[in-house]
């Protein structure tokens, strides 16, 4: 552990990037870490990924289905406010975000001890066939889609962690950064027989890959109509569920165009307003309110994510 520490005490500069996406579709990146040739069916076409390789795919924004060993489920992708980017992973295999620290030499141990201790987790990790557990600073993830919005990273899986990062600082001042570097399981392997492994161990960290119908992330929910008292509002909440029925067979500019009515920062507030419709002397039980909580709970949540699993 300690060899790691003072290798990475250095000047630093941090540089941003940002990734630029087109008005109509979202690029992402489908990886496969495997010793074998996988094939992602996306809308019927056949998308072949061959062994410990990767391709880009561009979906344009509507409804998509997705198939992968048998299994099946659709998705709508739209745009977001603030931009971000993603892995699909079909095999569900692991990927470890490893945080590094970088320092000024002037900072004290007691400084950079304190901010390694937060980087720490602790993982399972299984070594000559034993299962244990260990701190590490990494978090495991190997969700289908592995998007920034919920796992921050600031290298990706082909880019280098630089020896240094430099920023201007006045004379003297000391100064921290923490940066997450994105690493397939083979390649984290390595890296940890660096430094935290010995180079005869067995290792690998346990996989247990979900079920494409058990991923519920962003899930589009289903509503309760029947529910509501209040005629003006469960007439309100059909017209806008059949406009997005409508939405999900739309693609690319036409798609767009219409998401921000609906699922936008205008479509949440108007789905908010949409309550005046049901004052508490029509609807006592406020049914309307209730019925389009899901709802309005689902937009605000999936506000920044591209890919919105729909059931």
């Amino acid at each position: 552990m300690k060899k790691i520490k003072y290798s990475l005490i250095l000047a630093c500069s941090i540089t941003l990037c940002s990734c630029f996406n087109g008005p109509t579709s979202q690029v992402r990146l489908i990886d496969n870490p495997t010793a074998n040739e996988i094939k992602l069916v996306i809308d019927g076409k056949d998308v072949v990924i061959p062994a410990n390789s990767k391709i880009k795919y561009t979906f344009e924004y509507g409804k998509h289905n997705l198939a992968y060993n048998n299994e099946s489920f659709d998705i709508v992708v739209k745009p977001v406010k603030f931009d971000g980017t993603g892995i699909i992973n079909p095999t569900q295999s692991n990927y470890m975000l490893h945080t590094f620290i970088y320092a000024t030499d002037n900072t004290s141990d007691e400084t950079f001890d304190k901010l390694y201790e937060k980087t720490l987790n602790k993982v399972d990790v299984i070594i000559d066939g034993e299962q244990v557990q260990i701190e590490l600073p990494v978090k495991v993830v190997n969700d289908f889609f592995i998007e920034d919005e919920d796992n921050r990273w600031d290298y990706s899986i082909d880019e280098k962690i630089p020896d240094e990062i430099s920023e201007k600082l006045n004379k003297n001042q000391s100064y921290q950064a923490r940066k997450i570097k994105m690493y397939r399981e083979s390649e984290y392997l390595k890296f940890l027989k660096e430094d935290w492994l010995e180079e005869e161990d067995e290792v690998s960290f346990p996989n247990k890959p979900k079920k494409l119908s058990e991923i519920n992330q962003y899930v589009f929910p289903k509503l309760d109509l029947e529910s509501i008292t209040c005629n003006e509002g469960k007439k309100y909440l059909q017209d806008t569920l059949d406009k997005w029925q409508q939405l999900f067979t739309l693609t690319g500019s036409d798609f767009d165009s219409k998401y921000e009515g609906l699922g936008g920062y205008d479509g949440m507030l108007a789905l908010r307003d949409s309550k005046k419709l049901c004052p508490t002397d029509k609807d006592p039980e406020q049914t309307y309110s209730k019925a389009i909580s899901p709802l309005d709970e689902a937009l605000t949540k999936g506000r920044d994510i591209y890919f919105f699993i729909v059931k």
